[in-house]
C-alpha cells in the first residue's frame, strides 16, 4: 500500500507542477529554507487575514461582514495572491454568492438544528491541523472503490482511482468539501494498540450566518461528528482513523493547502481559508472521549 500511496503522490505533484502552477497557493515545509517568494506570500496572507479578522470583531451587521469579506479579496489579489488566473469579481463571487442567496432563501430554509455553530453564514479562519475533504468524492464515499483501492490485494494497481480525487485535493478552489479539524490516528498490530496519536487544531475561525455572529479561539476539533476509517496494512495491523468534521458544504479558496498535505495532514502548517460553508461547528473538548 505504501508504495502505490507514494506513487499517487508523486503523480499527482508532477500533474500540479507542470499543469497546474497556482499563485500563492501551495506551501510546502522542506528541510531546507522555503523560497523568498513563499516567504513573501506566506507572510502577506497571514497579515491580511488578521487585519481582516480585527476588522470583522467590529462589525454588527452581515452587510458590513460582506463589504470586509469583498474588500480582503481585492487585498489578496493586489499582493498576487488570487488562484492564478482568477479576477478579483469571480473570487468575490466564488466567495460569497453562497452566502447571498442562502439570504435570499433564508424564509425556506429549514430550522436551525445547529446552535452551538453556525449555519449558511460566512466563514474565514487560520488553523493548523485542518484537511478540506473534496466531496463527493467516488473512490472515498463508495465503500467497494474504497475498498478496492485501499484495502484489497490488487492495491498497488487500483491506486490510480485515487488520482481524480488527489487532483481535487490540490486545487485551491473548494466547491461543496468538508473539513477535518484534528484527529487521531492509531495502528493496532495483532490485536494491541501499538500507537495512538491526538492532534487538536489551533487557530482562530470567524462566522457570520444563520446564528449570527460564531467564533473559536485556542485550540479545538471538529465539533459536527466524527468519521472513522480503517485502513488494512496486513493480516495482523490496521489503521484506525478518526477524523472530527467541522466544516460542511465549503464554497472558497484554501490558500496553502494541497502539497502540505501530501507530506502529513497533521503538519502543524497553518491554512489560510475563506468562503462560505453550509454548516460549521467546534469542540474544545475531544470528540470520541
Amino acid at each position: 500500500m505504501k508504495k502505490g500511496i507514494f506513487c499517487v503522490f508523486v503523480c499527482m505533484l508532477m500533474i500540479v507542477s507542470t499543469i497546474v502552477p497556482v499563485s500563492g497557493t501551495v506551501f510546502v515545509k522542506r528541510a531546507s529554507q522555503p523560497t523568498v517568494k513563499e516567504n513573501i506570500q506566506y507572510i502577506e496572507v497571514e497579515k491580511i487575514f488578521n487585519d481582516l479578522k480585527l476588522k470583522l470583531d467590529t462589525v454588527t451587521t452581515k452587510k458590513e461582514a460582506l463589504a470586509i469579506f469583498k474588500e480582503a479579496v481585492v487585498e489578496l489579489n493586489k499582493y498576487g495572491l488570487l488562484p492564478k488566473g482568477m479576477s478579483v469579481k469571480q473570487a468575490q463571487r466564488l466567495i460569497t454568492g453562497s452566502f447571498l442567496k442562502s439570504e435570499l432563501l433564508k424564509p425556506f430554509q429549514r430550522n436551525n438544528e445547529n446552535n452551538s455553530g453556525n449555519e449558511n453564514c460566512l466563514v474565514i479562519g487560520i488553523t493548523n491541523n485542518i484537511y478540506f475533504r473534496p466531496y463527493p468524492a467516488l473512490v472515498m464515499d463508495i465503500p467497494i472503490l474504497y475498498n478496492l483501492v485501499f484495502n484489497s490485494s490488487l492495491r498497488n494497481i487500483t491506486w490510480i482511482l485515487a488520482l481524480p480525487y488527489l487532483f481535487r485535493l490540490l486545487q485551491p478552489f473548494k466547491f461543496g468539501s468538508y473539513a477535518y479539524v484534528g484527529g487521531r490516528t492509531k495502528l493496532v498490530e495483532q490485536g494491541n494498540i501499538t500507537e495512538d496519536n491526538i492532534y487538536s487544531s489551533s487557530g482562530w475561525v470567524w462566522t457570520i450566518g444563520s446564528n449570527g455572529f460564531k467564533k473559536w479561539n485556542g485550540a479545538f476539533y471538529g465539533g459536527l461528528y466524527c468519521k472513522t476509517t480503517v485502513i488494512s496494512h496486513d493480516n495482523d495491523s490496521v489503521f484506525e482513523f478518526w477524523d472530527p468534521v467541522g466544516i460542511v458544504g465549503f464554497i472558497g479558496i484554501d490558500f496553502f493547502s494541497g502539497t502540505s498535505f501530501i507530506i502529513n495532514p497533521y503538519n502543524g502548517i497553518p491554512q489560510f481559508y475563506i468562503g462560505f460553508a453550509r454548516e460549521v461547528n467546534f469542540t474544545y473538548s475531544c470528540p470520541w472521549s
